[in-house]
């Protein structure tokens, strides 16, 4: 959390509150994010990401498109920190299915 502003830990906290992380470690799924590209705009330290998700469980595979945007803020350099940008005015745009394939087990 020392490279996003309080935007990202209030997702945080919401996934916490609706017990996401829990259920993560209880079905013993396997997240993976894949990037698809980054708009980067220089001048006004804004992106846009895009980029899919994968969350393999037991019984079926899940495909998500992801999208999140926001800005990079220059803040000193920490040791927490080492590059001196903080994300800020984060936010996710889009987070849909796009594919669920069921597992067959033998």
């Amino acid at each position: 959390m020392y490279l996003v502003d309080e935007t990202g830990l209030a997702q945080y906290n919401t996934l916490k509150e609706k017990g996401f992380y829990n259920n993560i470690m209880g079905t013993s799924a396997v997240f993976s994010i894949f990037c698809d590209s980054i708009n980067f705009n220089e001048e006004k330290m804004e992106f846009t990401y895009y980029g899919r998700q994968r969350i393999e469980r037991r019984t079926s595979i899940l495909i998500r498109e992801l999208v999140t945007a926001g800005k990079l803020k220059r803040v000193p350099r920490t040791d927490n920190n080492p590059h001196g940008l903080q994300i800020v005015d984060w936010r996710t745009l889009l987070n849909k299915d796009i594919e669920q394939k069921n597992k067959t087990n033998f």
